[in-house]
């Protein structure tokens, strides 16, 4: 890749043999190493799909997910040292609608895989538009694509068999590819019905995060895996702030394309944020507060009465829906509250003047 151009590649699934409608899901595992650098290489995953009869939906990457940690392959990445998954997983996805963390189909598809496997945190990260070019699944499809050149698939239903088994040889930087085809029959829908009152206390939305994480209370969660809590005593990851050098020390900036601007690494920004707080005149500001591409929908987003930011309007009108009755009855007890009043002080009057 040349750097004296931007980049930019649009956000699909990857279509491997059009004429024989089969498209493929791959999943990139990202190794940590001794220094604690997160790298290019691991293990991958490949789920092959027909989309004649399997469509892209939210339920295949929680079922895709669900099928790569119980592999030998992803034992090292996925799995800590009692065999289960490690305490915190962090997911970068393309900005597709069926992937894209802000939609409500994701996010439910996000809460099953978090229910099922009761991490401390579960991030779901998602690049801009355009911006897919960067994700570090772009890295495997070179080899990937290469291992398809010249290749004739079959015209009958053995072409998706040929093709896994193609992937399976593959090797990419010493690690493993294991490819599988999804039979439609054994792909499961997402149920939509989002338990409101548990979002308010586990999940965080913006327009490209998604953050569900434990909360304290012993009757909902378990003990905590890690010392996560430690780390984020707020549970959740801070907003991305620019900061500028002020006069008085370090300020706001005014935007992000402000020369000299930081932004800081994570545990600078977790140090920073009283300093933030304290400049913005609130004790927590959404987390897309100077996100260019939305900043216009920020007010519509919030809700004041509870303090908090949605990803979009819709959700944020669901969300308070839950608590729309309670408004309701106490608005009602007040005003009948106030009639009373209003009669005893005119039975009152009536008697004075009798």
């Amino acid at each position: 890749m040349h750097l004296d151009y931007i980049i930019k590649l649009p956000d699909h699934d990857f279509i491997t043999a059009s004429r024989h409608q089969l498209t493929s899901s791959v999943y990139a595992a990202c190794l940590i190493n001794n220094v604690g650098d997160v790298g290019y290489s691991g293990s991958t995953y490949i789920a092959i799909r027909s989309t004649k009869y399997n469509k892209s939906i939210s339920a295949n990457p929680r079922d895709d997910f669900n099928r790569l940690v119980k592999l030998q392959e992803f034992n090292t990445a996925a799995l800590d040292s009692s065999n289960k998954v490690k305490p915190i997983v962090i997911i970068t996805v393309d900005g597709g609608p069926d992937e894209n963390p802000r939609f409500p189909k994701t996010l439910a598809s996000s809460i099953d895989i978090f229910k099922i496997h009761s991490p401390d945190a579960l991030l779901v990260l998602t690049y801009a538009p355009g911006q897919s070019a960067f994700n570090t699944i772009r890295r495997r499809m070179a080899p990937l694509s290469h291992d398809l050149s010249g290749l004739i698939l079959p015209n009958d239903h053995f072409a998706d068999e040929v093709l896994a088994e193609v992937w399976s040889n593959t090797v990419i930087d010493s690690h493993p590819v294991v490819a599988y085809y999804v039979n439609s029959s054994f792909t499961s829908q997402v149920s939509l019905n989002i338990d409101e009152s548990w979002c308010g206390r586990h999940v965080l939305q913006s327009q490209y995060t998604l953050q569900i994480v434990r909360c304290d209370s012993k009757d909902c969660c378990s003990e905590w895996l890690s010392n996560f809590f430690q780390v984020f005593p707020q549970r959740f990851s801070p907003p991305p702030v620019p900061l500028a050098q002020g006069s008085l020390g370090l300020v706001i900036a005014a935007n992000d394309s402000e020369q000299d601007r930081l932004y800081g690494s994570l545990f600078q920004r977790l140090q920073l944020s009283k300093l933030i707080h304290k400049e913005s005149n609130s004790s927590s500001i959404p987390f897309d507060y100077l996100c260019t591409s939305v900043k216009q929908s920020i007010l519509k987003r919030a809700c004041k009465i509870y303090n908090k930011y949605f990803p979009s309007t819709e959700r944020r009108k669901t969300q308070c829906k839950t608590h729309k009755s309670k408004i309701i009855i106490i608005d009602t007890e007040i005003s009948s509250s106030d009639e009373d009043k209003n009669e005893r002080h005119e039975s009152k009057l009536q008697s004075i003047n009798k």
